[in-house]
């Protein structure tokens, strides 16, 4: 009696028991345009940071841009940079600052080595 009883809370509950779909994976234009607005805006507010060209270029690159995408980017980078300001306003400089040079910077955790402190890089 038990087990039926499980089965019937099963079918009852229907979609609140299936799993959430998977969030659709980031296209290669998004994962450029986050490391673009980021490292830039990151370069502009944190002292001590700085771009290293090369590095982006590099990404930019492996991302293969083609001519009709470049409409496509310039609106990405745009929507990107918007919400990296205002990520940067809610979570306060240093905070920010801290959470961009993990994430893009020597060790970083989502792109190695955009990010360097120190002298200027360029």
């Amino acid at each position: 009696m038990r087990g039926a009883w499980l089965i019937w809370s099963l079918v009852l509950a229907g979609p609140a028991c299936a799993q959430a779909p998977a969030p659709p994976t980031p296209s290669p234009l998004d994962n450029y345009a986050e490391a673009a607005a980021t490292t830039i805006i990151a370069e502009q507010a944190c002292p001590g940071i700085q771009v290293k060209a090369g590095q982006l270029t590099t990404l930019r690159l492996a991302t293969k841009v083609g001519a009709a995408q470049e409409p496509i980017l310039q609106e990405k980078l745009r929507t990107r940079a918007t919400q990296v300001r205002q990520q940067l306003a809610a979570d306060g400089r240093e905070a920010w600052c801290t959470q961009a040079l993990a994430a893009f910077g020597p060790q970083g955790s989502v792109a190695k080595g955009i990010l360097a402190t120190g002298a200027p890089i360029r």
